[in-house]
């Protein structure tokens, strides 16, 4: 990302707070995203683990890890982020490793010290193109032990422009006594161009007064042939990959061997 992303970035605290600011402790013991790896976490047996979250946004998967009993480092690049994700997973009673690093920082602060790096929720696609993609992606395997795993969760790209939607609509949730509807305008340009995304959030109050926030991120689409071709160049062996045609999204492991 750069600087003007990481503001825009930044700015889109009250998104994550609205998503996800009512969420309770026993809903994230069992929470989905923990659900899906759940043999990848119990591969390890009784072995005590540790986990980077690189993508940690406000924190939720990683402060489910550690109300299941792992050890979780939370990373992003934006600072607020990381600032959210803080008082997350103290309204949790659990205790992050926190710090606001880009992708590009990890090796040297975290040099093969982790079984299993997550970096989810659709986060790689921030990667400018393809070459930044692949270095980001190097320096997420350099911060893995031998043997241990990267786990990477993206929205499939050729669907998505296929498709051809011009607008995404979310079901609309509460979060303290008002209602919000998500909406997202798709600004796209073919896979591996330069695209971009505009967030919309209709804040309605009890007496139907509706405040709109908007935020805009850039982003690069890309095929699924060209991640999981990058994973396997860069040295990892494919041990799961969810992607098929018909999916929204899809996650991919790599084995660091």
């Amino acid at each position: 990302m750069e600087n003007s992303d990481i503001q825009d970035y930044d700015k889109m605290n009250w998104l994550y707070n609205a998503l996800y600011g009512d969420i309770s402790t026993e809903q994230l013991q069992h929470l989905d995203r923990i659900e899906m790896h759940k043999e990848l976490l119990q591969s390890f047996g009784n072995k005590e683990i540790s986990i980077l979250d690189s993508a940690c946004g406000n924190g939720v998967q990683a402060t489910a890890l550690a109300l299941n009993g792992y050890h979780v480092t939370a990373t992003d690049i934006s600072g607020e982020m990381i600032k959210l994700a803080r008082e997350f997973s103290e309204k949790h009673n659990v205790e992050l490793k926190t710090s606001v690093n880009s992708w590009l920082e990890l090796p040297d602060l975290f040099q093969s010290q982790f079984d299993i790096v997550f970096n989810i929720g659709n986060s790689i696609v921030h990667s400018l193109h393809s070459t930044t993609r692949e270095c980001d992606i190097s320096a997420l395997i350099q911060v893995l032990k031998k043997e241990g795993t990267l786990v990477i969760e993206t929205r499939n790209w050729e669907k998505v422009i296929a498709e051809n939607k011009k607008f995404t609509v979310y079901d609309k949730v509460s979060y303290l006594n008002k209602s919000y509807i998500p909406m997202y305008h798709w600004i796209l340009n073919g896979l591996e161009n330069e695209a971009k995304v505009e967030i919309l959030l209709q804040e309605i109050w009890e007496n139907n007064h509706v405040e709109l926030y908007e935020s805009t991120l850039n982003f690069t689409p890309f095929s699924h042939k060209m991640l999981l071709d990058t994973m396997k160049k860069l040295g990892l062996t494919i041990t799961k990959d969810t992607h098929d045609k018909g999916c929204d999204w899809y996650m991919i492991y790599g084995k660091k061997i």
